[in-house]
């Protein structure tokens, strides 16, 4: 190969490779930068709103609460694992509410001894995972979601622990858990919409496919979110060294 073509390749590679890989030494710096790119400002509702479910525009639902709209967080726990990022989830049990069913982020409504969303995020990441609070360092809180169907308005508090949390979570209130690479959702194939039939109705849901797991509504909303917040800083969600395990 000669020198020209040499130097065609080398480009043609870097604009194939959209985020530099993390050396594993410095994978605990990941909520320093992270933090760092969400102070420069949020991308906002209208990101959110590009994951938005059919219903919330034929109905016109509104995007911004009323008075008596009612105080809830959820917490986006990232860590680190085989050398990636990753957050969890989890299936919420059946059963009659509007968010029966669902793939979420922990998380829940405010309790009187809550004094603000961080405290509401951890306390409720706790009681349902058992995730440490302790151990959780605080990277920041992004835009506010109201959610018409529950008159709530949730909170993401993005949280950081330094290694993959043990958990002990209730099976009353989780079915089960979901431990998810976070760069697999910067793969435009796992966006998806499907008809889906939600509180017997038909609506356009977009989601993300995660090995089968349908992750729509407001935790996609809140999801996409960050991921643009990731993708406009170029930050690295891999350890070069280990990103075949």
């Amino acid at each position: 190969m000669n020198q020209c073509s040499a130097i065609l390749c080398e480009l043609c590679e870097k604009s194939l490779r959209p985020l530099q890989l993390m050396d594993f030494k410095n994978m605990l710096d990941f909520p320093t930068i992270l933090k760092t790119e969400v102070l420069k400002g949020l991308p906002g509702t209208d990101v959110q709103w590009q994951m938005a479910s059919s219903d919330r525009f034929v109905r016109n639902f509104p995007r911004h609460p009323g008075k008596d709209a009612r105080i809830a967080a959820v917490l986006i726990l990232l860590y680190p694992w085989n050398g990636s990022i990753y957050t969890v989830f989890m299936q919420r049990p059946e059963y009659d509410g509007v968010h029966g069913g669902q793939i979420s982020f922990p998380g829940g409504k405010k309790e009187p001894e809550d004094e603000n969303v961080i405290q509401i995020a951890l306390r409720e990441a706790n009681e349902e995972t058992g995730i440490d609070p302790v151990k959780v360092k605080v990277v920041g809180t992004l835009t506010p979601l109201f959610i018409p169907v529950s008159n709530m308005i949730v909170t993401p508090v993005v949280g950081w622990m330094d290694e993959k949390p043990a958990y002990n979570y209730r099976s009353e209130e989780v079915v089960f858990l979901i431990d998810a690479e976070m760069r697999r959702f910067l793969d435009p194939s796992i966006m998806m919409t499907k008809p889906f039939e939600i509180r017997g109705e038909l609506l356009n849901i977009k989601y993300f496919d995660y090995e089968t797991h349908t992750i729509w509504g407001a935790t996609a909303m809140i999801l996409n979110e960050l991921l643009t917040i990731i993708k406009r800083g170029s930050i690295a969600l891999t350890d070069i060294g280990k990103q075949n395990i």
